[in-house]
């Protein structure tokens, strides 16, 4: 009897901490790892590594501090050495971490806009979230990634702000920046999507004639079953999906396959996480319920994605190629497509976002991030 009660307390043990990893939230990266040769005022030499030699548009952040990098200069195998800007705070010191945005930037340091912290309210708390006014009556609301801030959003808002849609950039439940709500643990959308709605009412409230939502990863699953279930959904003219989480089950496997966990364990904590989560994972995959969205959706999607497979935005547009437009980006990983070729990306957008009627200004007056 004694062996069957610690079997038993093994495997809840087993179970809830499993079930923790796939609930999240994730700690933000450490600003580390990457090491720093030399910095001018204009160019940043760095030790060769993957990261450093890929082509593109870049966020280099370092303690006390963050900038931009690309296009890169020139390579070879010891040194990497590319062009930089400071934005914040003094220069980096002997390590860094190079990714896809900064995680502590703001719309005034990054994009040089101006914007105001507002509170959302909703039926959760008031939220947090960023405001950078625009002439148009058709407003951007943003949802960021899974273990990544507002400032996420910052590289894909040229093209809507060049366009001339106010941007609304709203944290969620249990986000780094967000209300806490019952245990701080996400729930894959299945609440998160309210947290949108309550977004999106606030911007009708304040004088919006729509809104098209856009959402990054986890965000994009958000985003998602917000255009499935709301009773927003029609406010809702266009939606912008960038690398999307749209089978969360898909992922967590894959995830799982990476990390050489066994099947067995996983499927455990798959378990283990819905219970705690009151969802389930069959609602979690899009592709089954294509048939209930009505929002046309343009879909960003690198090639080199290891976290969220580009099949899953394959399958789904090949559902709904009335709705969905696909747009690969070779090369570039997780929610990366617009630093690997931001021009590409804002003119994509910017005329996907035309063609459907939205923006009050000429697509050539927007500038990449």
């Amino acid at each position: 009897m004694t062996l069957v009660v610690l079997l038993l307390a093994a495997l809840a043990a087993i179970g809830w901490h499993y079930g923790d990893r796939i609930l999240g939230p994730d700690a933000p990266a450490e600003a580390t790892g990457q090491r720093v040769i030399a910095c001018t005022d204009s160019t940043i030499t760095l030790v060769s590594t993957p990261k450093a030699r890929r082509p593109g548009y870049w966020a280099i952040a370092w303690p006390g501090g963050y900038g931009r990098t690309g296009p890169l200069l020139r390579a070879d195998a010891d040194t990497v050495v590319t062009h930089f800007e400071r934005v914040s705070g003094p220069p980096p010191g002997t390590t860094a971490r190079l990714a896809g945005f900064a995680f502590d930037a703001q719309p005034n340091t990054w994009l040089r806009v101006r914007y105001d912290e507002v509170g959302v309210p909703s039926r959760i708390g008031r939220m947090p979230a960023w405001f950078v006014p625009g002439p148009d009556s058709v407003w951007g609301v943003f949802v960021h990634g899974r273990g990544a801030s507002r400032a996420e959003m910052l590289r894909m808002m040229p093209a809507y702000i060049g366009l001339g849609l106010p941007c609304l950039v709203i944290t969620y439940r249990n986000d780094v920046d967000g209300v806490r709500v019952g245990d701080g643990r996400y729930r894959l959308g299945s609440t998160e999507w309210q947290d949108v709605e309550d977004a999106v009412r606030y911007a009708r409230a304040h004088g919006a004639r729509g809104v098209v939502v856009a959402g990054c990863s986890m965000g994009g699953g958000i985003v998602a079953q917000f255009l499935r279930k709301s009773a927003e959904r029609d406010f809702a003219r266009a939606a912008v999906l960038d690398a999307p989480v749209l089978d969360w089950a898909d992922v967590v496997a894959g995830q799982g396959r990476e990390e050489h966990i066994p099947p067995p364990i996983v499927a455990w904590g798959e378990l283990v996480a819905a219970l705690r989560g009151r969802f389930r994972w069959d609602d979690l995959a899009q592709r089954p319920h294509a048939r209930e969205f009505t929002t046309p959706m343009l879909i960003f999607q690198g090639d080199a994605d290891e976290t969220v497979p580009l099949r899953q935005s394959q399958a789904f547009a090949a559902a709904r190629p009335d709705l969905v437009t696909l747009e690969v980006v070779h090369g570039a990983g997780h929610v990366e497509s617009v630093n690997v070729d931001p021009p590409r990306y804002v003119a994509t957008l910017a005329d996907w976002l035309t063609r459907h009627g939205i923006g009050s200004r000429a697509a050539d007056s927007l500038r990449h991030p």
